[in-house]
C-alpha cells in the first residue's frame, strides 16, 4: 500500500483509509467480524483509521480490535456532532460545536480509545457561522497544547470549507470529492497552496451505484452513466474505477472508504493497488460530461 505525506503534518497515511461509520452500528459484544475486518485492514497496509463521536460504537470497536496496535495506524476522528445513547437505549444525535461541548467530547473520545492522545480531531461538518462566530477551533488549539490531539482539523463542505482554507488554522481538510463530484477541486486546490493536507470523504459517490435511480439523485445517477460507462471505463467496475480516477489526482493524500464487508474492503486495496488509471481513460472519463 503505497504512503502519502498529509500535508503540513508529518503523518505518512495510506491512499486508502478505513471509514469507520459503517461499523458503528454493530454492538461491540457482536463485533467479532468486524474485528476480523479491522485487522485484515492493517494487515494490508492501511494506516489511517476515521471514525467519529457520532458514530455509535465505533471508537469502542477499533478500540477493543486494534487498540493493542495503535502505533500501526494514524487515527482521526471527530467532535462537534455526537450521538448519545439514552438509559431506554435510544441514540440521540447532538449539534454543538461550542469550546463547552468539545472538551468533553475530546476527553471521551480519549477514554473510548483507552490511548492518550489522537492523531487528527476534526469539527464533524460545521456550518459557515459555527466557523465565523464559535470557539470551537480554541478549545482544538487547547487540546493540542495539552497534548491530548497532535493536529487540528474539520470534516466541511462548500462555503464551511472554503472558509476552513482561509483561516489557515487548520493541518488537513476532509471534503467531499468523487469522479462524479468534481467542483471542489478548486477548494482543494487553494487548500493544498498552504500545505493542507486532503481527506477525501464519499469517494465513491454512493448513488453512482444504485439502481434503479434514486429519488432526488437524478442529476448525479445520469451523469454516472455517462462517465461509469463500460464504452468509457472498459472492463473495470464503477468502484474500481472510481477510486483510481481520485488517486490519480495528486492533492488527494487519502481517500476513506467504509465497509463491513472483509471482500470488499480486500476489492479496493487490490484496486488501489493497481496505480491511477490509463491517461486514456482517464480523458475518456472527462469527455463524458
Amino acid at each position: 500500500m503505497r504512503h502519502r505525506r498529509l500535508g503540513r503534518t508529518e503523518l505518512q497515511v495510506s491512499e486508502l483509509g478505513f471509514g469507520a461509520w459503517e461499523i458503528g452500528w454493530t454492538p461491540v459484544d457482536e463485533g467479532d467480524e468486524v474485528g476480523r475486518l479491522l485487522n485484515h485492514a492493517l494487515d494490508q497496509g492501511i494506516n489511517f483509521v476515521d471514525s467519529s463521536a457520532a458514530y455509535r460504537w465505533s471508537e469502542e470497536l477499533i478500540a477493543k480490535y486494534i487498540g493493542h496496535r495503535r502505533q500501526e495506524f494514524v487515527f482521526a476522528t471527530k467532535c462537534g456532532s455526537g450521538r448519545v445513547q439514552q438509559p431506554d437505549g435510544e441514540w440521540v444525535q447532538t449539534l454543538d460545536y461550542s469550546a463547552a461541548a468539545i472538551a468533553p467530547q475530546i476527553d471521551r473520545s480519549l477514554q473510548r480509545m483507552k490511548t492518550d492522545y489522537i492523531d487528527i480531531m476534526q469539527l464533524h461538518s460545521p456550518t459557515y457561522d459555527d466557523l465565523v462566530h464559535g470557539d470551537g477551533i480554541e478549545e482544538l488549539k487547547r487540546a493540542q497544547e495539552q497534548g491530548k490531539i497532535r493536529f487540528v482539523s474539520l470534516s466541511a463542505d462548500d462555503d464551511a470549507a472554503v472558509r476552513a482554507v482561509e483561516m489557515g488554522e487548520f493541518d488537513t481538510l476532509q471534503i467531499s470529492y468523487n469522479v462524479l463530484q468534481q467542483e471542489p477541486t478548486q477548494i482543494i486546490a487553494a487548500a493544498r497552496a498552504i500545505d493542507m493536507g486532503i481527506i477525501i470523504k464519499e469517494p465513491l459517490a454512493q448513488v453512482a451505484f444504485e439502481k434503479p435511480r434514486p429519488e432526488g439523485e437524478a442529476q448525479r445517477w445520469e451523469l454516472a452513466q455517462k462517465r461509469l460507462a463500460p464504452g468509457v471505463i472498459g472492463d473495470l467496475t464503477r468502484v474500481e474505477a472510481s477510486l483510481r480516477w481520485l488517486l490519480g489526482d495528486t492533492d488527494v493524500h487519502t481517500a476513506i472508504v467504509g465497509t463491513t464487508n472483509i471482500q470488499h474492503l480486500q476489492d479496493n486495496i487490490d484496486s488501489v493497488g493497481r496505480g491511477p488509471l490509463p491517461n486514456d481513460t482517464t480523458q475518456a472519463i472527462a469527455a463524458a460530461s
